[in-house]
Parts: C-alpha cells; structure tokens; sequence
C-alpha cells in the first residue's frame, strides 16, 4: 500500500486574496456602490 499523502503541496496565500477583497471593498464604499440601507426605495 502506498502513502498519497501531499506533504509538499504549497500553501495558499489567503492573506494576500484578502487584501485585494478588502481594498476592493473599500474603493467600491467610497463610490458608493453596494450601499445597504433598510429604506426600500421601491415603496
């Protein structure tokens, strides 16, 4: 029987994913694109 484990498969480097998401999220904020609010605009 033969051993499959991936002992050097690389790590992801979410960190980095992360920060783009967040950077992202924070431009996209000052726009004001994806503004949530409680108030219907269709009422």
């Amino acid at each position: 029987m033969s051993v499959t484990k991936d002992d050097d498969k690389k790590k992801k480097d979410n960190n980095a994913k992360n920060q783009q998401r967040n950077r992202l999220r924070e431009k996209n904020a000052e726009l004001g694109k994806h503004q949530y609010s409680k108030k219907t605009d269709h009422l």
